[in-house]
């Protein structure tokens, strides 16, 4: 599935991360599932907390990765205006991306991935192919542009979500130099959901360079108690 603006999926009158909740239980319907286990990372985050919220019955578990709420623990904006112009031009335009990740790569991986470079230089084989596979599947841009647009808006104007109402268990992971400053939220988030547990390291950036088997790790920990396959 994708969500709103992405790939085929239109964007309705509607966008907000309570709608794109809506619409995922519309999706579990479809398939006849009952209850689910819901990851949301990055963007993705707000409807997936919006769906713990508003439909409860439904998620059997909550991972947030990456992830950075409006809160008062940190009010910072989520981009420089700098970094925002230049991820805005660049999902722009198939080739401009295409260019960019030939000509200029680690400042692709620093300003959209919000990771920093150097991490990717010490990181194992295994987590540079990630990582590398992650930024080319970004192609085309263009089938994701409106869906990016509308993220990066909505990001600036997100109410604060009543996380003291979600019961379903709950991992919440973050790294420190996240270049999205996602890691003080991260934790406030945690903070505010009865059990949740907080994840955090000191480097990984918004793709938790270095960290994929120990997050893997810990949701499986997590959904292992809930039984099922």
């Amino acid at each position: 599935m994708s969500r709103f603006g992405y790939l085929r999926t239109p964007m309705p009158a509607d966008v907000s991360a309570a709608a794109q909740a809506d619409a995922h239980v519309c999706l579990l319907d479809a398939l006849g599932i009952r209850q689910a286990a819901v990851i949301g990372g990055s963007a993705g985050a707000p409807s997936a907390l919006q769906m713990a919220i508003h439909h409860p019955e439904r998620v059997s578990a909550l991972v947030s990765l990456a992830y950075k709420p409006p809160t008062l623990a940190d009010s910072a904006p989520p981009l420089p205006p700098w970094a925002e112009n230049t991820m805005m031009h660049l999902i722009g335009s198939d080739f401009l991306f295409w260019a960019a990740l030939h000509v200029a790569r680690d400042q692709v991986i620093k300003v959209v991935l919000a990771t920093p470079p150097a991490l990717l230089t010490a990181a194992s084989p295994e987590e540079r192919a990630r990582v590398n596979e992650m930024l080319d599947n970004i192609l085309p841009v263009s089938a994701r542009a409106a869906g990016l647009r509308a993220d990066t808006a909505a990001g600036k104007h997100l109410a604060p979500a009543s996380l003291e109402s979600i019961r379903a268990p709950t991992l919440v992971i973050s790294a420190r130099d996240d270049g999205y400053g996602t890691y003080a939220s991260a934790q406030y988030t945690a903070g505010q959901i009865a059990g949740a547990k907080f994840i955090g390291f000191d480097q990984g950036g918004h793709t938790w360079v270095g960290h994929d088997a120990e997050v893997r790790a810990a949701i499986v920990k997590l959904l292992l108690p809930l039984g099922g396959p």
